[in-house]
């Protein structure tokens, strides 16, 4: 309907009815999808990692969308609602083909199918559940120890600044 009314076949009223309809099912239908997706497939202590970076994802593929289209626009004229019909066609082919289905499992279920799937897949010296440590973690763990020894070490030696100064008589 998009590409009838900008080349003149259908009215300008029309094209902006469709545009509405299509942000409306995209709203209903693929619009919440990285944040769905994210919370149904991730464990839970995993979840505010991937959350972030879908996030991350999806705002960065809408600023390039944002930056690209008039380009598009300019190039393509009337057309340029088609490599984004493409990546909706490819996006449903991914989701058919690559994605578990989710409705009826529990995560553990969803990870071992994940795992069944890409069982011939080889990962060396990668335990995440076990000996996995953030390294920003362990930097800070060991800045607080150090600062925590210091701060004793000051109040053994009588030297610890408590923050306030001592009533003089």
């Amino acid at each position: 309907a998009i590409v009838l009314a900008l080349k003149g076949v259908l009215s300008k009223m029309m094209a902006l009815v469709a545009v509405n309809v299509y942000v409306a099912f995209f709203e209903i239908g693929l619009g919440p999808i990285p944040w769905l997706i994210v919370a149904e497939m991730f464990d839970a202590k995993y979840v505010s990692t991937a959350m972030s970076l879908s996030s991350q994802v999806n705002w960065s593929c809408n600023f390039i969308v944002g930056l690209f289209f008039p380009y598009l626009n300019k190039y393509l004229q009337e057309y340029s609602f088609v490599p984004f019909g493409v990546v909706l066609f490819l996006t449903i082919l991914f989701a058919i083909f690559k994605l578990p289905e989710t409705k009826d499992t529990t995560p553990n279920e969803l990870q071992a199918q994940i795992v069944r799937k890409n069982s011939t897949a080889q990962f060396h010296n990668f335990d995440v559940d076990e000996s996995y440590v953030n390294p920003v973690d362990m930097e800070w763990r060991i800045a607080m120890e150090q600062i925590r020894q210091e701060e004793e070490k000051a109040m053994e030696d009588g030297s610890y600044n408590y923050g306030f100064q001592p009533i003089q008589p």
